[in-house]
């Protein structure tokens, strides 16, 4: 069994899935490199930042990436056309991926010959010059950037994200100026929002981001040892319905032409997305079928007895009392 030191040194973690591209299901490869993390590791739902690892030389970050993707490859007959390669903090940032490394992996992904490299990063670390460089080794660049919602008092008070709109915006004119793709990652119901205020902030949201490639809705799942696991032992909050997510994928896709996608993880558990545990796994299955591909039917004449249950928690749940639905 390996030790500890050389867990270190590996990927956290690294997998095969499919993803809506060029209009049908692609095979895609995911590798979660160890790096030093995010540096921010603030977020009130976030528990990420866990998996981050000590400092390595660049070479040892190389060979983490080729490690999974050697056995990626040994598992799956299928090559890949999507390659996402996440850190658990931002692509961008010098202090978990030098320039030199960012720039050695993307070589290797178009040897792998995909069509597509996404990438995750938070605003500040998004200059002209780090995106520009990418492309320049990788066409097929897409930055995926946590926005998670449009209102600055909820990303700030409720979220603890540590940017504005503002930046944000500023951060996706550098990336689609750099002829980057565009990814935008929305939560749905953060801490402090009620299940219809949470879902009237996600429309909303993707509204304020319709120049986004990609819109990614992201259910709020309980992580461990995050002040949104205290909220969730001590019954101040519940993760979304499902039913919910099916809701704004169905307005969202009214008025936004992008790709739109949703991976409702730990859905069907007491800390992930969930109904009422009869239709959990059902209604999760259609939406990962939506998100690979677009198609809204595979919502239709999807019912449940807890249908009315959630629909009446929408209708009253704003009358309880000490609930948060507006604070302008």
């Amino acid at each position: 069994m390996p030790n500890k030191n050389n867990l270190m040194s590996l990927p956290t973690n690294f997998w095969a899935e499919r993803d809506f591209f060029d209009g049908r299901a692609a095979r895609s490869f995911v590798v979660v490199l160890r790096t030093t993390g995010c540096r921010w590791r603030r977020c009130t739902m976030c528990g990420y930042w866990q998996e981050s690892g000590t400092p390595q030389p660049p070479e040892a970050l190389v060979k983490q990436f080729e490690f999974a993707i050697h056995k990626l490859k040994g598992r799956c007959a299928e090559s890949p056309e999507i390659l996402k390669i996440y850190t658990s903090g931002s692509f961008f940032d010098d202090d978990e991926l030098p320039s030199a490394v960012r720039l050695e992996i993307l070589k290797k992904a178009a040897e792998l010959g995909v069509q597509k490299v996404v990438v995750e990063s938070r605003p500040e670390f998004i200059t002209p010059e780090r995106v520009g460089e990418c492309v320049e080794r990788f066409a097929g660049l897409e930055v995926a950037i946590g926005l998670e919602t449009s209102d600055d008092f909820v990303r700030e008070k409720f979220i603890n994200k540590g940017f504005s709109f503002k930046d944000f915006l500023r951060a996706a004119k550098v990336v689609k100026s750099e002829e980057a793709c565009l990814r935008t990652y929305l939560l749905m119901k953060p801490p402090f929002l009620t299940e219809h205020a949470a879902l009237e902030d996600v429309v909303r949201s993707a509204r304020a981001v319709t120049f986004s490639d990609v819109l990614s809705l992201n259910l709020c799942n309980v992580q461990r040892n995050t002040f949104l696991e205290k909220l969730w032992w001590e019954r101040h909050y519940r993760p979304p319905w499902l039913w919910s997510a099916v809701e704004a994928l169905k307005r969202i896709k009214e008025f936004y032409e992008g790709v739109l996608i949703s991976d409702p993880v730990g859905a069907g558990s007491q800390r992930g997305a969930h109904n009422c545990g009869r239709c959990d796994k059902k209604v999760a299955a259609a939406i990962r079928r939506f998100s690979v591909t677009q198609d809204l039917n595979v919502f239709a004449e999807m019912t449940c007895d807890c249908v009315e249950q959630w629909l009446k928690i929408l209708e009253l749940e704003e009358f309880v009392f000490g609930v948060i639905t507006d604070h302008d």
